[in-house]
């Protein structure tokens, strides 16, 4: 019995200290974020608004994952009552960080259900945040109410803030608790750009006519434009470089921090590729649209072009070059067949011709085919031959289940596509045939796999696979040593250094 009762006690020592190793082996950082609409994400199709937090990611070096809970309308009694801080403390684990950001909606008297007193409620409840997430070893940091803006009739600056960036500050003061003053740090920056120039931070600067989701403007001083977003969340990391904690040796060098896309529009076509599914009474699109989270979306890749800094748009008809005309970069992707559509859009003369002239004014056009059975190709290549490629009816890289190695390139040029890329994955790809002014720019035993081309001030790039949708991105089916999301990342950058400005 003795021998057994040893034995029973390394078994649950050695099981406490792989759990410990565990803890410690876990090789991401993770920084959730809490707070209201300044801090929140929002939706990516033709919206202006934009949280700093949907920003905060960009100034992160790899293995830094940003987990954005904050939601609009929310203050320190809500995001409690609703159990939505019991839900990220439940995610907490040692190492994490919790930055906590509210006070907007705070100071809503008129509203019970929200509003929490600066010296009593909202301050209890800070201290909440902060007691409870260092119990879970998390590290807290507070952050102070970023401004509103707000100008008196001699074009001074108004604080609406009241007491509450005060009380955050004593809270991080009496619980010994990192701070980024983020009122002061934006009361600064808004006090220098002065009436006019602030509104470019803010919704307020939005013109009529230009975002599908705003499409009368607004006069909202409160949330960010997407240039807003990014400023505040400079501020942010500004404050992590001061205090001492050891997040600020994860934020990547300012020169490797790219927003190449700033006021500039990724368009993707949803017209000849126009899949829709019923689910009950809801119909919708998916199949290589933004909004598609599933396997078969562009959700991930939309992300990605977001972080850039460029705005993600939807074209749902026929275009014509007054369409085009807002796009920086036009993206097409797998063409509709019967199959696929009941009546499918095929590329035709004018929309070819269109196309054609747009990317010779110096539009930027993607094409990501498909190969022979699983796209339409023969009226496609209407508008591929005007820039001397022809897709191939055929199929390249054909994978049995799972053997993803069957898809593989690992051979590659000299080019921004590839910097840095050890690995890439395609499936059942049509070959290109190239002629001037088209030029291969991935090759495998002769086949042309990628081509690209000049075309008047225009650019225009060229697979036959989808390739970049969600399954084959972001690594939830291809194993790790795969970088398709690398590839995404530096192509997108390349098209986007390429693309002219279309919004301000």
């Amino acid at each position: 019995m003795r021998t057994h009762t040893l034995l029973g006690r390394l078994l649950i020592l050695c099981c406490a200290a792989l759990v410990m190793l565990g803890a410690v082996s876990r090789n991401e950082t993770r920084i959730f974020l809490i707070g209201d609409s300044t801090m929140a994400d929002k939706p990516i199709i033709s919206n202006p608004e934009v949280g700093w937090g949907q920003m905060f990611p960009i100034f992160f070096k790899p293995g830094v994952v940003i987990e954005n809970e904050a939601m609009n309308g929310r203050s320190t009694k809500s995001f409690i009552d609703q159990g939505l801080w019991q839900a990220v403390v439940g995610k907490l684990q040692p190492g994490d960080y919790v930055f906590i950001q509210f006070g907007h909606n705070d100071a809503k008297e008129s509203d019970s259900l929200r509003f929490a007193a600066p010296h009593t409620t909202y301050k209890q409840n800070l201290i909440r945040f902060v007691r409870e997430a260092k119990a879970k070893g998390a590290i807290p940091v507070l952050l102070t109410p970023v401004n509103r803006r707000k100008y008196d009739a001699k074009g001074a600056f108004v604080d609406q803030h009241g007491d509450y960036p005060a009380v955050v500050r004593e809270v991080a003061r009496e619980e010994k608790t990192a701070l980024i003053d983020l009122h002061a740090k934006s009361l600064k920056v808004f006090t220098q750009a002065g009436e006019e120039g602030s509104k470019r931070y803010f919704l307020a600067g939005v013109p009529k006519g230009v975002y599908k989701a705003l499409p009368d403007g607004n006069g909202d001083n409160t949330h960010f434009t997407k240039f807003g977003a990014i400023e505040m969340a400079k501020l942010v990391v500004e404050g992590v470089k001061e205090t001492s904690l050891p997040l600020s040796a994860l934020l990547k060098d300012p020169a490797d921090v790219h927003v190449n896309g700033l006021h500039k529009v990724v368009g993707l076509d949803n017209y000849f590729n126009a899949e829709t599914k019923t689910v009950g009474a809801k119909t919708f699109g998916f199949h290589y649209v933004w909004q598609d989270t599933a396997n078969s979306g562009f959700s991930v890749l939309g992300t990605l072009i977001d972080r850039m800094g460029a705005d993600c748009d939807t074209l749902c008809k026929a275009p014509t070059r007054e369409d085009l005309q807002p796009f920086g970069v036009y993206v097409i992707v797998d063409p509709d067949t019967p199959a696929e559509s009941p009546t499918p859009h095929y590329m035709d003369a004018a929309s070819a011709e269109a196309i054609a002239s747009w990317v010779n004014a110096g539009g930027v056009l993607a094409i990501f085919e498909n190969d022979k059975g699983n796209a339409e190709i023969e009226h496609f290549n209407l508008l591929a031959e005007k820039f001397g490629m022809h897709f191939n009816e055929d199929s390249y890289h054909k994978v049995e289940g799972t053997k993803f190695d069957m898809g593989k390139s690992d051979v590659f040029p000299a080019h921004p596509i590839f910097d840095g890329v050890k690995k890439i994955y395609t499936k059942e790809v049509s070959s290109i045939t190239v002629t001037q002014p088209a030029e291969a720019l991935l090759t495998e035993n002769g086949v042309v796999l990628m081509a690209i081309a000049k075309v008047g001030k225009g650019t225009v790039f060229a697979v036959g696979d989808p390739w970049l949708y969600n399954e084959y991105i972001d690594n939830r089916r291809l194993p790790v040593d795969f970088e398709n999301i690398k590839a995404a990342r530096n192509l997108f950058s390349w098209l986007l250094d390429h693309a002219r400005e279309t919004r301000r």
